[in-house]
């Protein structure tokens, strides 16, 4: 049983060593005691001269504990240098987070619990030898808080953490609640006679708590997820990598040749530069070999920029969030949250193919941008380092960019073998169809090598034309020599002239080209075939007389490819460029046929609300909303692309007819007013060039409310303000879940008909921005746990705040985010966030209210005031004449009076919260007081008047300097539990008195010169510098204020300890302690919310003056 127990502690320790990595391991286990009070002494002193002490004492019990018993507990598990793993991780977290109060002040905490569950090791000094149930609890108690610093360490150690913290620490603190609870049960066994059935007990119930908690945050996960991508709105990487990898199915071994490149092993191996640049020639397979070091890559790292960082999802989501509903679309945004991410995922290797396919600006863009976060590190081993490929042609800009990082060229050499493999196998289907003898298909085989000259696609595309031959005597005609392409270019020429030079054929062939030239996503062959089976003249959709008889690749030759999922796409980017470059098709003339086949598809009869449920189940049997996803979706998307040339009068007038009919059908009045992009009023203006439109206003708004609905990730993208279409389509759908349901119950056999339309994932998501809209499932359930991760009924009623649009998964989780964020009500933003009103000071005699400070400490309340105090007993009203008495100055001869406790003059000279100019206001106002009580009579009204006014100050200023001087006293009584010297800061102006930026603290002085301030971009140059240097001291005062009230709350914290352990603390006083608290805890969040709205205003800015420099308008950007 001791060998099991030390073998579990010890895989333990050993996994913590693995995630800690051999650097931070040796400098943990050189880490002492002594250094580790070092280090705390250090802190404490810096805090102490930023004012932003955060109690430290809560570390004492956790180390003078582990001091006393360590070397026992390291015998008892058989461990060398166990306190070393503790003291180092320890040290390590308290450094690395003593920059952010609140980061810091957690970790305290869970310290201090940690501290409190180990006390009662005391009571069992002697005990810890010989009980094996004391050792059992022993040893788990150490085994969490070793699982304790694994956790904290691997957090802590993110380059980036600072920047993520607030999203991302909520949850990753959820990860310690099951250690701090665990540790808590430990008492019980110290505390309590426990079995070891009661013990065991109480280790399941643990891990079944833990599993339960660790399944509520993977749910929530999931869920942010699951917005977070709809929101981005990215490529389906993994189903294109699933393709590519059954391409490569029938030959596995075929372009691996690359992963023993001596080139590419030394990027792997990063012997040589972060970066490598793959280029071949166009066709020469790059995208295949793409997916082969993909594949490599994945068994080598643990991350990959297209797998999502788990870690990171609330500081995406968060971003998401603060960013407003509307699909991603944002390039600054978006290199933000990449730098985050892969500055915080350790290793990360990005492989990035087709660069060639971006524009001539954009390819510029991306390649500085991955030479800036791929960098230069001088260690290759460095576990934080981003390695990367790039796959793309040569060319001039490429070239240019990435002329002194390794290039590894794809040649006909490399590629020989793999294409010669690919022939011969196509070769004998040939030769089989053709019924050839070996030697005419061994040499139509060389021919084709000899051709293709290192070009994959191009010996592709070649003997695929060659299999589609009707004829020997064509076959034989295309192997003449001469007729052989040798360019891509003269292989598509080839099989363009080879389509059926029927008119009918030739004709679907070119619509199936431009529709998937110009197709907004992939087009599934039912789609396609629903499609054409539309009669917009008949009002009708005939799948069975107008379907093609023919399929892609008796229509389009090899120029089009069936992926696995059934849709059809073009056999490479080359042959869309083609097309379009030779004019086969006309874009803009395409876009916009497409947008009135979707729009006049809409207003068919059979979409109509008022059509029956059987009218609609029966149409549904006929193929008849085949189209519909897609019609619904992007017809304002053709639309707008298909209008960005001019249109002559009689496309205009038949565009104007058809969206007419559709918002005839379809439209309905918004409830609120939509907001009109400048793109809706573009299109209506191209519309309009021949003559007005009398439903323009009507086409505004549905345009308007249809983007948005394609382009949002909330709750919106499943409906419409202006159109029922979203309506309709559950409506459908809904008949169409149900005839399927039933049909499969009574065995018919028309569910296949139903699949061959619509295909078998007929459960499907109703946000349009969604890619489940188009997927769909197989089964309702499915649908219905996808649903779960969009649906966030609980929204916050607070209209400004974002969780208003996206909302929370539970009613717990809104309670908690409306006391956290809305206590107070919001304020208007102005060009800076406006400043919270001053919490005013009371006087508890007069309760006369003050806004300053020096007017409460010298303001008179005995004197005429209605609300002077009449029945205020002077202090000790017997008091004898005495000397020195005449001014309240020692030096005086002719004193008269003193009662004793009065202020004098010499006390308030000596007085440290006093300024100069006070002292001096206050000490002439005593001498004058003085001069009264020492002229006049004892029973005299003057002398009654003086006397109360003098004890009245005295005991007002006195309560101020105790004030003052608590945190002093606090600090000092730290010094001597750590043994430290503390240096005094001089001349410290608190936040709220600062009116020069000099007179900020030197740390915020620091941080604040640190930073690049841009000025609105339409200031006058005169203006900036103004406004430059009030916002450096605004931005200061926030952070100085923030870190203040963090000071504050610290010190009021060991105020409240101290007053608790007093003990018999009345209701109302509790009620007293927790307001000031949260009186002080608003003032640093109205710091932090000031920094993070001036934060959220520079991007604005930032972005605005980008814009300026891409255009041209200006050279630099700003550098204030």
């Amino acid at each position: 049983m001791a060998t099991e127990k030390v073998t579990s502690f010890q895989l333990a320790l050993d996994l913590f060593k693995s995630q800690s990595g051999p650097l931070l391991v040796r400098e943990f286990e050189m880490t002492s005691l002594e250094a580790l009070k070092r280090s705390i002494a250090k802190i404490e002193r810096k805090q102490a001269t930023e004012r932003r002490l955060q109690n430290m004492r809560r570390l004492s019990k956790f180390v003078d504990i582990m001091e006393r018993h360590g070397e026992v507990i390291e015998t008892l598990l058989n461990t060398t240098n166990l306190l070393g793993f503790v003291w180092g991780p320890m040290k390590f977290l308290l450094q690395v987070a003593s920059s952010v109060s609140e980061a810091f002040n957690e970790l305290l905490d869970t310290y201090k619990i940690i501290g409190e569950s180990l006390e009662l090791l005391e009571s069992c000094n002697g005990l810890i030898d010989g009980n094996p149930l004391v050792q059992r609890a022993v040893e788990s108690m150490f085994h969490d808080i070793l699982e304790f610093h694994t956790t904290a360490v691997a957090y802590f150690r993110k380059p980036m953490w600072k920047q993520v913290f607030q999203a991302t620490w909520s949850t990753y603190k959820a990860k310690f609640g099951p250690v701090v609870d665990s540790l808590k049960r430990h008492r019980q066994v110290f505390g309590e006679r426990l079995t070891f059935a009661q013990l065991e007990e109480i280790r399941v119930e643990g891990i079944r708590s833990a599993d339960a908690l660790k399944k509520l945050r993977n749910d929530e996960t999931m869920r942010q997820l699951r917005d977070i991508q709809c929101w981005l709105n990215s490529a389906d990487v993994a189903s294109d990598q699933e393709s590519f990898r059954s391409v490569r199915s029938c030959n596995t071994h075929a372009g691996t040749w690359i992963l023993r490149h001596k080139i590419y092993c030394a990027w792997k191996e990063r012997i040589a530069e972060s970066m490598l640049w793959v280029n071949g020639i166009p066709g020469a397979g790059k995208t295949i070999l793409t997916s082969i070091m993909v594949e490599d890559c994945l068994k080598c790292y643990q991350s990959t920029i297209w797998f999502y960082f788990s870690d990171l999802i609330p500081y995406v989501f968060e971003e998401m969030c603060r960013k407003g509903k509307r699909a991603f679309s944002s390039e600054m945004i978006a290199k933000e949250l990449l730098e985050v991410m892969m500055r915080n995922s350790g290793q990360v290797c990005i492989i990035l193919d087709g660069l060639d396919e971006c524009s001539k600006i954009e390819r510029k863009k991306i390649l500085q941008w991955i030479r800036l976060m791929s960098g230069h590190p001088q260690n290759r081993d460095s576990s934080d380092s981003t390695i990367c490929i790039l796959v793309s042609q040569r060319d001039a800009i490429t070239s240019k960019t990435l002329r002194d990082i390794p290039s590894l060229e794809i040649t006909s050499k490399d590629t020989r073998d793999d294409i010669y493999t690919y022939i011969r196998s196509r070769g004998s289907e040939v030769q089989k169809k053709f019924q050839l003898s070996d030697e005419s298909t061994k040499a139509m085989v060389e021919l084709v090598m000899e051709k293709a000259g290192g070009m994959f696609l191009l010996a592709k595309l070649v003997i695929n034309n060659l299999y589609c031959q009707v004829s020997p005597g064509d076959l034989y005609k295309e192997l003449n020599t001469k007729e052989i392409p040798t360019q891509l270019d003269q292989a598509y020429e080839r099989i363009l002239n080879n389509i059926p030079e029927e008119q009918a054929s030739r004709n679907h062939a070119v619509q199936l080209l431009s529709w998937l030239v110009c197709a907004k996503r992939r087009l599934q062959w039912r789609e396609i075939q629903g499609a054409v089976s539309i009669d917009l003249e008949a009002e009708d959709v005939d799948f069975e007389g107008r379907q093609w008889i023919l399929d892609s690749r008796d229509l389009c030759d090899s120029l089009v490819e069936v992926k696995t999922d059934g849709s059809l796409e073009l056999v490479h980017a080359t042959a869309k460029l083609f097309l379009i470059r030779t004019n086969f098709i006309d874009v803009k003339q395409v876009e916009l046929k497409m947008a009135s086949l979707c729009v006049g598809y809409l207003a068919l009869p059979g979409f109509e609300t008022f059509l029956p449920d059987e009218s609609v189940a029966d149409l549904i049997g006929t193929g008849y909303y085949a189209f519909l996803d897609y019609a619904a979706c992007f017809w304002s998307s053709h639309l707008q692309e298909g209008l960005k040339r001019t249109i002559d009068r009689k496309e205009a007038m038949m565009l104007i007819e058809v969206l007419s009919k559709f918002l005839e059908s379809h439209y309905r009045h918004p409830a609120k007013e939509i907001n009109i992009p400048s793109s809706a009023y573009e299109v209506k203006r191209r519309i309009e060039e021949h003559g007005p439109w009398s439903t323009s206003e009507k086409f505004l708004n549905a345009f308007a409310s249809t983007q948005n609905q394609i382009s949002c990730f909330t709750q919106d993208a499943a409906t419409n303000e202006c159109l029922d279409i979203p309506d309709v389509i559950t409506r459908i759908r809904k008949i169409l879940e149900k005839t399927a349901s039933e049909n499969t119950a009574n065995g018919r056999g028309d569910s296949r008909v139903l699949y061959s339309f619509y295909g078998h994932r007929l459960y499907k998501c109703p946000r349009m921005s969604c890619e489940f809209f188009h997927q769909g499932f197989e089964t309702v359930q499915q649908r219905e746990s996808h649903l779960s991760k969009h649906d966030r009924a609980f929204e916050c009623s607070f209209p400004e705040c974002y969780r208003a649009t996206i909302g929370f998964s539970s009613k717990r989780q809104l309670e908690k985010h409306i006391a956290d964020n809305h206590e107070r009500k919001a304020r208007e933003m102005h060009s800076f966030p406006s400043k919270r009103a001053k919490i005013a000071l009371v006087c508890r005699f007069c309760k006369e209210e003050f806004q300053d400070t020096r007017a409460y400490r010298i303001h008179d309340c005995t004197g005429s005031s209605p609300k002077r105090p009449q029945n205020i007993e002077a202090t000790d009203k017997s008091s004898t004449r005495g000397v020195e008495a005449t001014t309240g100055e020692s030096n005086s001869a002719n004193s008269h009076w003193q009662g004793p406790g009065l202020l004098t003059v010499d006390e308030i000279e000596n007085m440290p919260h006093l300024g100069k100019k006070e002292k001096v206001a206050h000490k002439e106002f005593v001498r004058n007081l003085w001069t009264v009580l020492n002229d006049s009579d004892r029973p005299s009204q003057e002398y009654e008047t003086a006397h109360t006014r003098l004890t009245l100050l005295s005991q007002r200023l006195r309560d101020v300097q105790q004030a003052y001087q608590e945190p002093q006293l606090a600090l000092q009584q730290q010094e001597q539990t750590y043994d430290t010297q503390v240096e005094q800061q001089a001349e410290w102006v608190p936040w709220n008195k600062v009116q020069h930026f000099s007179q900020l603290l030197s740390s915020i002085q620091e941080r604040v010169l640190g930073l690049t301030f841009y000025p609105p971009p339409d200031m006058a140059n005169e203006l900036v510098e103004n406004w430059v240097a009030d916002a450096r001291l605004r931005y200061g005062k926030a952070l100085q204020k923030q870190e203040e009230a963090q000071t504050q709350l610290s010190e009021f914290d060991e105020e409240i300890e101290r007053r608790q352990s007093q003990g018999d603390m009345s209701r109302e006083e509790i009620q007293g302690y927790v307001d000031r608290r949260r009186a002080i805890a608003r003032i640093s969040e109205e710091g932090q919310e000031f920094v993070q709205r001036f934060t959220e205003q520079q991007e604005t800015f930032k972005a605005l003056w980008r814009k300026k420099v891409e255009s041209g308008e200006i050279v630099f950007m700003p550098s204030a």
